[in-house]
């Protein structure tokens, strides 16, 4: 069975003021289905532009990308849905509206767009928000229209870039939480972008470290807490876990962040 992700050798660089810069070189790494995997580096690994890369949002110098056995290197694969660092809800569509929006975009009955969005409202306990505008939501409830805005339309690989880097620290364990609870055992495969080392050990699979300047992978490191809990206090009790968080942490020289 092909990868559900997998891509190969991918290399890019820009054009500066003192002549190009290779942002990312020689990156190989593959996702497989039903699987979360975590990239965490420090800033300026070029997180960002692996992001874009994968998505097809931006081409690669050189390399390919593979989903689900196809090609699809520079291009956007409906395969594909992502969850971006900014909720970007428009703010003139209610909450139901905001997530049904790709649907529409398909060609999808809005009677039926609304009934699977029904659905996720009451599977995120947000039943009851259908008609607020997203001014009048928390930033959690912001992310969480995000992400079910990008679950409607059921993709079989999910991106997401550092949606929970500007929440609470309560907050945050929540929708760490509430996502693994959604994807854990879907089939789906789960990209995850983060610089923060406790957020990749804590729920991924594994998880490829990269290092700046230019970026490349480092380490994969299969992730093994030695528990199916899905709660994120419990998984990060583990005795396994600064292990693996020391262990990240010695190649990328992050320092770490200690939360009240």
């Amino acid at each position: 069975m092909p990868h559900a992700l997998e891509a190969m050798s991918i290399t890019k660089s820009y054009m500066t003021s003192d002549g190009p810069m290779t942002v990312l070189r020689n990156m190989s790494f593959h996702a497989a289905k039903d699987e979360f995997v975590a990239f965490v580096g420090p800033s300026g690994c070029g997180k960002s532009t692996l992001f874009n890369i994968i998505t097809g949002l931006l081409g690669p110098d050189a390399g390919s990308i593979v989903v689900d056995g196809r090609e699809t290197t520079g291009m956007v694969s409906a395969k594909i849905g992502y969850v971006l660092q900014k909720d970007l809800l428009f703010p003139w569509r209610t909450v139901v509206d905001n997530i049904i929006l790709g649907l529409e975009v398909k060609g999808a009955s809005k009677r039926e767009a609304r009934a699977k969005a029904s659905r996720l409202l009451h599977d995120y306990k947000m039943s009851g928000y259908e008609n607020k505008l997203p001014g009048e939501l928390s930033g959690g409830m912001r992310q969480r229209v995000a992400l079910m805005r990008t679950m409607i339309t059921d993709p079989q690989i999910i991106m997401i870039d550092e949606s929970y880097k500007a929440l609470d620290y309560p907050l945050k364990i929540e929708l760490e939480g509430e996502l693994l609870d959604h994807v854990k055992g879907s089939g789906k495969t789960v990209i995850f972008i983060t610089h923060d080392i406790e957020e990749a050990v804590t729920l991924a699979d594994r998880v490829y470290v990269m290092k700046a300047h230019p970026g490349e992978i480092v380490e994969e490191i299969r992730i093994d807490l030695g528990t199916e809990s899905h709660s994120i206090p419990e998984r990060r009790m583990s005795p396994r876990f600064n292990e693996y968080y020391d262990r990240i942490w010695q190649r990328i020289g992050a320092p770490r962040t200690v939360n009240a």
